[in-house]
């Protein structure tokens, strides 16, 4: 059943025996797209009150489920704020997570909890970024408020909360995967989208991420984003392989190793794709594929066989994304074959000036 619901949501049967599931999944749709409809019209009437923070706000998130590129694009934020002389932390929830109850992930130095407390992303964010302190809660406000009151940003970057609307953000910036940027044309659940696309009216920005120039039509992904939004500024980004490593370890190893190398990549994020691409154009001859569900947290058992399977295939090397590395259980026995995680960063591809504009006009802090 959930393989099924699956396939609907994405658009994968249309046949008449999934018939009668999707009239009852586009009727539950239905019904969602009218509460989260009533919800934004109360927020944008002020009649429901978003609660301020005495410091700027900024807000990176999504309209669709699924994998659009957002942690990348929120590493790249918090680092081009610290860059621009900007104290800067990240909140974000810490997606199925174990607690609810705001936690310190790091406070700019050194991770403190593991992926079970802190999530997945979350560890990633604060894997990547040096400096900038990270902290997770189901009460994101609360989280907020904690990060505020224990290091005094200039800014807080609230990953993954455009539907967030309890807290008030200066700016909104939503990501939209180049390969797919709207997605389905249904609402939750019968499709991918969180609420309606015309959403993206709130937005300050919309960030095309994982675009590549000869594979993407640039004129038709700004047509679909104008569509629904006439006046949002639009951003092209791009990713790229920043290096490998073994898993745990934070020394570097040089992409020329994957070349002409047979490799098997795996995989737990929504939309693998890019991540293949990546492993291809740096000479990497990719024999097994496997991809997880999203957010899939290992055993030994998956370990093992995901391993053998690798080396069946003739694979030399196991590479895995980030996100994998945070989901492999602290202590497993099985070494069949190297493993290497591979690290990407998101980059804005031109108008760089005009985008540090919308992330870090003149700050002014209340007392």
């Amino acid at each position: 059943m959930k393989k099924l619901i699956e396939d609907i949501l994405y658009d994968r049967r249309n046949d008449a025996a999934s018939l009668p599931l999707r009239f009852v999944l586009r009727l539950f749709s239905s019904v969602y797209n009218f509460v989260t409809s009533v919800r934004n019209f109360l927020y944008n009437k002020r009649i429901l009150k978003a609660r301020d923070l005495p410091c700027r706000v900024i807000s990176i998130g999504n309209i669709i489920v699924g994998g659009t590129g957002k942690t990348p694009v929120t590493i790249m934020i918090a680092g081009l704020l610290k860059k621009a002389g900007r104290s800067v932390a990240v909140v974000s929830r810490g997606y199925k997570r174990q607690g609810k109850a705001p936690v310190i992930v790091s406070e700019g130095s050194e991770v403190l909890v593991s992926s079970l407390v802190g999530g997945d992303e979350p560890l990633i964010i604060a894997s990547g970024l040096k400096g900038v302190p990270v902290l997770v809660g189901d009460d994101r406000f609360a989280a907020a408020r904690l990060a505020y009151d224990r290091f005094r940003p200039d800014v807080i970057v609230l990953d993954d909360a455009f539907q967030h609307r309890r807290m008030y953000r200066n700016v909104d910036i939503v990501t939209m995967d180049a390969g797919d940027p709207i997605g389905s044309e249904y609402l939750l659940p019968r499709g991918l989208f969180r609420e309606s696309p015309f959403a993206l009216k709130r937005a300050r920005a919309v960030v095309i991420t994982r675009f590549i120039e000869n594979l993407h039509n640039r004129d038709k992904i700004e047509r679909m984003v104008r569509y629904y939004s006439r006046n949002v500024q639009i951003f092209w980004s791009t990713i790229a392989a920043s290096g490998l490593r073994k898993p745990g370890e934070t020394e570097i190893i040089g992409m020329d190793t994957l070349q002409g190398k047979k490799i098997a990549a795996l995989s737990n994020i929504a939309n693998p794709v890019s991540f293949y691409r990546l492993l291809e154009a740096n000479g990497a001859v990719i024999v097994y594929k496997r991809a997880m569900p999203d957010h899939h947290r290992y055993s030994t058992t998956d370990i093992e066989d995901i391993e053998n399977n690798s080396v069946k295939a003739g694979a030399m090397i196991l590479v895995m994304t980030a996100k994998d590395e945070q989901s492999f259980p602290e202590v497993y026995d099985v070494e069949l074959i190297e493993k290497l995680v591979l690290d990407i960063d998101a980059a804005i591809i031109g108008d760089i000036e005009e985008f540090m504009k919308i992330i870090t006009p003149k700050i002014k802090r209340q007392v």
